[in-house]
């Protein structure tokens, strides 16, 4: 269970901060439900039942694990499948799972897929610039909270990284 004050990763959305564990006095329920407010970006506020395991959320990572995940990002398999169809359900699963490995691998299949096409002058498809952005969120996001830095720094490391600046 978390706790009042904690942040956490939910479903591929980015990070929230639980505002409170509590009834919903417009529900008339006696169910229990952690109150979610996003951290980054304005949006609206989340509830999540207590006890609903159908849902992907988790801690935000420690920093020492985020400096693992960049120090072998380099090194790291990118997932970019060629088939269109294929690519986008795995891509859907990857961000619905807050994996952050995963996550990883799929900011690097894009957006060494994205440098590719744009040496040939090409741009990515909608359907890859739209899951670039939702994957960047998360994983930039998550990280400039671990690292108490902002958003745009984060991704400045992360092209640097992947030499795709």
């Amino acid at each position: 269970m978390f706790k009042i004050n904690e942040s956490v990763v939910y479903e591929g959305r980015g990070v929230y901060n639980i505002e409170n564990i509590d009834r919903l006095d417009f529900l008339n329920t006696k169910e229990m439900y952690y109150i979610l407010k996003p951290v980054c970006k304005d949006g609206g506020t989340i509830y999540i039942k207590t006890n609903n395991d159908k849902v992907s959320m988790r801690k935000v990572i420690t920093k020492e694990k985020a400096e693992k995940y960049l120090d072998d990002l380099p090194k790291m398999p990118g997932i970019y499948d060629e088939n269109d169809r294929v690519r986008d359900k795995e891509y859907q699963s990857v961000l619905k799972s807050c994996e952050c490995g995963k996550c990883f691998g799929m900011l690097k299949g894009i957006m060494h897929e994205q440098k590719s096409r744009e040496e040939s002058g090409k741009k990515l498809s909608i359907s890859d610039d739209k899951n670039l952005q939702r994957v960047e969120h998360l994983l930039f996001s998550e990280l400039a909270i671990v690292f108490d830095t902002t958003f745009e720094r984060i991704e400045a490391k992360i092209a640097k990284l992947l030499k795709v600046a």
